[in-house]
């Protein structure tokens, strides 16, 4: 028997049942209608939200992207590297519950490649780097260099959570170890070189980063 609930909180159940079954099967294996059922939703109500199987799936990766994204805080009243440690912890902690999700962003699922996916991972390094710019030099705007100093940082950062969570890399703790210090290397010498701000810059501060 199916529940009344305000549109709203129907589609973010159907967002909820989707993200399981695409980080879960292979792209072309999911269905709308088991969707629908995990859901208790129609399939018209599906179509209704979200157009197509595609339209489904394009929204799942957009409200990951939001979701991941402001696990960087920009409000932390700590020094940088207290900072860089606490939103490291919370970043894994979101990446360690949701581990399918992750491997499917991080292009370890059974996803696959996928260029609409492969958009989205970019859009989350972008507003990722953004956050953890805003963490170290204040509000921006902030030149190209100081973006592909952050966005070069997310690169190994994901490949070291991916190996994280394939069983290929270190520990949870040792992981975290290599995100905070990474990100301490770009805020304490690589920033400074590019744009010519120290640690003792605006803010002060820098966040972490992720992949998916």
């Amino acid at each position: 028997m199916r529940r009344r609930l305000q549109p709203d909180e129907r589609r973010r159940e159907i967002l909820g049942a989707a993200t399981l079954a695409f980080a879960s099967q292979p792209y072309m294996d999911v269905q709308l209608d088991a969707i629908a059922r995990e859901a208790g939703a129609s399939r018209g109500l599906i179509n209704h939200y979200f157009g197509d199987k595609r339209g489904l799936f394009i929204a799942v990766a957009r409200e990951i992207v939001a979701r991941t994204a402001i696990v960087v805080r920009t409000d932390l009243d700590l020094t940088g590297e207290e900072m860089i440690s606490r939103n490291t912890d919370a970043l894994l902690d979101l990446l360690e519950v949701n581990r399918d999700v992750t491997l499917m962003f991080l292009g370890s699922g059974t996803v696959g490649r996928d260029a609409d996916l492969e958009a989205f991972v970019d859009e989350l390094r972008d507003r990722i780097s953004e956050r953890m710019l805003r963490n170290h030099l204040g509000e921006g705007p902030f030149p190209a260099s100081a973006h592909t100093a952050m966005r070069a940082a997310t690169g190994m950062l994901e490949q070291a959570i991916r190996d994280w969570m394939t069983g290929r890399g270190g520990t949870r703790e040792e992981t975290h170890t290599l995100i905070v210090e990474t990100i301490r290397a770009v805020v304490e010498r690589v920033l400074p070189a590019v744009v010519g701000a120290g640690p003792g810059g605006p803010a002060g501060g820098a966040g972490t980063t992720t992949a998916a």
